[in-house]
């Protein structure tokens, strides 16, 4: 354990630095995003920007990570920082926690800390009092006697922190007052409502049997509640806060994600009771959307941990109408998924009546996404009359019309047109009059070939990028260059802002590289170099750079030489001076055939040694 180090809004180099050598960043991320072993790095989907080819990448050595299609990329504090949106001093103390590292905040910056923090807090120790409601003897009675119906044990409640929100209007609010929490805070916090009138505040939730919702780095940030009478409505969630937002969260991921990361897959389950009765039973991979319609934002939290889904909803008209309309969300985002479909009831009572192995039969038999939904059609329209084949086409067509991966659609106006005995051809025409027409003007610009777009000097960019990526590589040759060229020969403002960090800089440490860097955008460069290879072997370096700085100096003397005579050649224009105008044009032109040479060379030399 290191020393304490009394926090004043920055963190000292040393704790920094003993916080980033303790944490295994391949395991942190692994926590968000399911990687794969790629030479030496681990790759995933990123979980940044929607993508559906992985583009994420981890260096465990150096400890950074680095997104190859938005350019983010950072250390375990900007990974923290950016996936739970918080400041560094919170990303600071979420790492030190889980690294053992103590850092103690001065009774100076306790008092000025964040009110995110207050929050979290807040509801940390609500968590613990409707926990200690549960456990009353009497108080609690109501809440135990519903879990024992249910068939919830002592383990489980235990494990899910289940808790008990009194029936009185503000116990709740009472208790957290006397601990210093204020109303408003609580309020903000989603535990209280204010009165009509603003007379006061009041508990949010009354007589519910209570499940904490859990973040991924074990925060309380929100709670649902069972109403234990008549109440409505039957479950209350939590309303959305700064740190609680419904349709990106899903009910108990934090207990599920390391058997999803095992199983490489997610079960889907509706309720909260679901959730708890298949772990309860051993189905430990089990989440459910928190009373909500699934949205995209969770279907993509899915898929950064698994490679495929199973949904299994009530047996109900409501539970099947959600289902189907959750089935576009995977399709969207290219999630593989299947329909597990129950006889009756829900997977509480199923699990609770069947047991775990045949719940975990049927989750294996589930439905490919569009078998499921074949028989659905089948089910409401006569597949035996024609009118009633001509419904299934029409139903189903709007989902195939959506996939967007041309194998797969392919092969659903297959499986559509062999299992109602159509015609396969028929389908896609049908396909083909039901999609949307394009305005001609859209249709033209979107089918015209791109037009290139050349870089207004190529071959100069190419010859700073060289340079600038070998600086980062092979720290002692940044010691040469800056003898040779300096900062100000790199015309373009990226390349120019990071090789003065460069070409100033002796260590080869990432983290001292990034701190010397001020501009954002050469930051990201530096990063994104830092996990691309040098772009030549050791035995062209040598070559590659001498070629590069003399082509870098040369243009810019030429870029003087041309605005020299450019003036010149004005001015022989105005004077009527015929014959100096033509000299000078000749000269002109003669600094243009060997620039357009020295371009040339440099092509030819990173064709020979396949670029950066």
């Amino acid at each position: 354990m290191v020393s304490p180090v009394t926090m004043r809004g920055l963190l000292s180099t040393e704790t920094k630095e003993e916080i980033r050598r303790r944490v295994d960043l391949v395991e942190l991320v692994s926590s968000y995003v399911a990687l794969k072993k790629a030479g030496r790095y681990h790759k995933g989907l990123c979980p940044f920007h929607q993508e559906k080819t992985p583009s994420f990448h981890v260096d465990r050595e150096k400890g950074l990570w680095h997104c190859f299609g938005c350019s983010l990329g950072g250390d375990a504090f900007d990974f923290i920082m950016r996936i739970s949106n918080l400041s560094f001093m919170e990303a600071a103390e979420a790492l030190a926690k889980r690294a053992g590292v103590r850092i103690e905040r001065s009774p100076q910056e306790a008092v000025r800390a964040t009110e995110r923090d207050r929050m979290y807090r807040a509801l940390e120790a609500a968590a613990g009092f409707f926990r200690e409601q549960l456990q009353h003897p009497g108080r609690g009675g109501p809440a135990r006697a519903y879990l024992e119906r249910r068939g919830v044990d002592a383990a489980t409640v235990e494990r899910f922190r289940l808790g008990y929100a009194p029936a009185a209007w503000d116990d709740l609010q009472k208790v957290l007052g006397a601990r210093g929490f204020a109303p408003a805070l609580l309020e903000k916090a989603g535990l209280v409502n204010a009165r009509s009138g603003g007379d006061g505040f009041y508990d949010l939730f009354r007589n519910r049997l209570m499940f904490p919702i859990v973040d991924l780095q074990d925060r309380v940030v929100g709670f649902g509640g069972r109403a234990l009478d008549d109440s409505e409505p039957k479950y209350l969630n939590s309303r959305e806060t700064p740190i609680f937002v419904k349709g990106r969260t899903l009910y108990a991921l934090n207990w599920a994600r390391e058997t999803v990361r095992k199983l490489d897959e997610i079960v889907i389950v509706e309720g909260n009771m679901d959730v708890v009765a298949a772990h309860q039973y051993g189905i430990t991979n089990a989440v459910a959307s928190l009373g909500t319609a699934l949205t995209a934002d969770q279907v993509l939290v899915m898929k950064r941990l698994a490679s495929r889904a199973v949904i299994v909803y009530d047996a109900d008209a409501s539970g099947q109408a959600a289902m189907e309309r959750a089935m576009a969300l995977f399709e969207e985002a290219d999630l593989p998924v299947r329909v597990a479909i129950l006889p009756a009831g829900d997977p509480d009572e199923f699990l609770r009546t069947r047991g775990a192995e045949a719940f975990r039969a049927l989750v294996a038999a589930g439905l490919p996404v569009f078998e499921y939904q074949l028989r659905m059609a089948a089910q409401r329209h006569d597949p035996q009359t024609v009118d009633g084949k001509v419904r299934i086409v029409d139903e189903l067509l709007p989902a195939v019309a959506a996939v967007a991966n041309p194998v797969r659609q392919a092969e659903y106006v297959r499986m559509l047109a062999e299992r109602f005995a159509l015609r396969e051809d028929a389908v896609r025409q049908r396909l083909r009059a039901r999609r949307p027409g394009r305005p001609a003007a859209e249709r033209s610009r979107r089918e015209a070939p791109d037009a290139a777009v050349a870089s207004p000097d190529a071959a100069r960019a190419r010859a700073e990028r060289w340079l600038i990526h070998l600086m980062v590589h092979v720290p002692e040759l940044r010691r040469e260059l800056a003898r040779r060229i300096d900062a100000e020969d790199f015309a373009d403002p990226t390349h120019r802002a990071l090789a003065r960090a460069l070409l100033g800089a002796a260590s080869a440490d990432p983290d001292a590289l990034r701190g010397a860097v001020e501009d954002e955008a050469a930051e990201r460069l530096l990063l994104g170099l830092l996990f691309e290879d040098p772009p030549m072997e050791e035995k062209d370096r040598e070559q590659v750079v001498n070629d590069a700085v003399d082509y870098l100096t040369r243009r810019q003397h030429a870029a003087g030489q041309f605005d020299a005579l450019q003036k010149a050649i004005a001015a022989a224009q105005a004077a009527g001076d015929v014959q100096q105008v033509r000299r000078l044009q000749t000269e002109y032109e003669e600094l243009i055939g060997m620039l357009h040479a020295s371009r040339k060379g440099g092509d030819d030399h990173g064709a020979e040694k396949g670029g950066a």
